[in-house]
């Protein structure tokens, strides 16, 4: 090759170079937007199955919110293989196919009006993701809601299942290091700072997470007091009366019906 070649040659290279890199750089710029997208469509998925285990009358929502995740799961699904682009861990991308298997579960589950096993099988989607999201050093806000969500769970479960009347030392023992558990992850979720606008948040769902937030710190401090104190009947009060204000806070992030996918 003659250098008169040689330097025509040079700025197509260089073209190729520059769209590489930013093609890379696209890639890998946007996994808030990537992960917004899917909850977006799958809390929705999730809280209305569990709404519809247990009322009727939700059952429609269901479907409905479990149909617009499988239409739009393989969308998504190429879009969020593309997250962290060549750098993306494999755990990430078996996460993703898992994903995958979770939701043709939960319409099988619900083409046999078993709400129960389809909000079962959407569950592991959230925890899945989140240890990857969190491996990689992603800061994610859902993340920190979905780890306060297992004591939490434990604490309104405890409430539910035991007479005030029969609780033991024991099993307020247990609360009270469930309680020590849900506290401290809380005390993460605090120190976070969100931008709604970043997360796809109308004002309606920001003005719902805030005051959810709120009505969390409060519920657990009432909590607090109760496992203080030596009323079993006030206290298994308190600790489920931590569960709603959870819910509405991690509702939040999943679109509203009519809003226009992100």
């Amino acid at each position: 090759m003659n250098r008169k070649n040689s330097v025509r040659l040079q700025p197509r290279m260089v073209t190729f170079m520059v769209l590489g890199a930013l093609t890379s750089t696209l890639a890998q710029a946007t996994p808030l937007d990537d992960m917004v997208a899917l909850d977006a469509t799958y809390i929705p998925a999730l809280a209305q199955t569990t709404a519809a285990s247990q009322d009727a009358a939700a059952v429609p929502r269901a479907r409905a919110a479990l149909a617009a995740l499988q239409a739009q799961w393989p969308g998504l699904q190429q879009r969020l293989n593309m997250t962290w682009g060549p750098q993306a861990p494999k755990d990430w991308h078996q996460a993703l196919a898992q994903a995958g298997q979770h939701i043709q579960a939960a319409a099988a589950a619900a083409a046999q009006a078993n709400w129960k096993q389809a909000h079962d099988a959407l569950e592991p989607i959230r925890t899945d993701l989140m240890a990857v999201r969190r491996a990689q050093g992603m800061d994610y806000f859902v993340d920190s809601l979905t780890a306060f969500h297992e004591p939490m769970e434990a604490l309104a479960l405890a409430a539910t299942s035991t007479p005030a009347a029969s609780l033991s030392e024991r099993q307020r023992a247990e609360m009270a290091q469930n309680f020590a558990h849900a506290r401290a992850l809380w005390a993460q979720v605090e120190r976070q700072r969100i931008d709604t606008a970043s997360y796809g948040l109308s004002a309606a769902r920001a003005a719902q997470l805030k005051q959810a937030l709120a009505d969390e710190t409060l519920a657990l401090a009432r909590l607090s007091d109760a496992l203080r104190g030596g009323d079993n009947a006030q206290l298994l009060q308190a600790a489920a009366a931590i569960k709603g204000p959870f819910a509405r806070a991690f509702i939040a992030f999943g679109q509203a019906p009519g809003e226009t996918p992100r």
